[in-house]
């Protein structure tokens, strides 16, 4: 399978799962300068925090802007800037889903076959492709039927 970031090709029918949204990565922080500029000129104060807060928006939106997690026929596949890298087969994963992580965009939450003590594992969940805003939530979300076809749990599943 080869090691992680090595870049890999797709296998058979390639479905977007999510991919980032680079307007809300832009408009968010950017509306949140403004209003920091607009403080500091009525106050004659500017908040180091806000600025620091500002700032790290945009370095993770910069970071994630070509962030996308793809299915194939084999499992999930990762495309962080340019390289497509293989994170885990379908028949390596006992449950998964997306967890909203706020601000900051979503992750998909990978929990492992394997022994209760295994890290990652069934106890012990990974995430594995991280977002800003996803662009999943549209009527044709493949994530039911390719759990439903593989055998998957989601993560409220017992």
């Amino acid at each position: 399978m080869g090691a992680v970031g090595d870049s890999v090709q797709p296998v058979g029918e390639v479905r977007i799962l999510a991919q980032t949204r680079l307007w809300p990565a832009i408009a968010i922080p950017g509306v949140a300068a403004i209003a920091i500029v607009i403080g500091a000129l009525a106050t004659g104060y500017v908040s180091w925090y806000a600025v620091g807060g500002v700032a790290a928006s945009f370095s993770i939106a910069v970071a994630r802007r070509h962030n996308t997690v793809l299915s194939d026929d084999k499992g999930l596949l990762l495309r962080a800037g340019r390289a497509l890298s293989r994170s885990y087969a379908w028949s390596d994963i006992e449950r998964m889903g997306w967890r909203d992580t706020g601000l900051w965009g979503s992750t998909l939450q990978v929990h492992p076959r394997g022994g209760p003590y295994d890290v990652p594992g069934p106890n012990s969940p990974i995430d594995v492709g991280k977002v800003w805003r996803p662009r999943r939530r549209y009527a044709d979300d493949p994530m039911p039927a390719l759990l439903q076809h593989h055998g998957i749990k989601t993560l409220v599943d017992r």
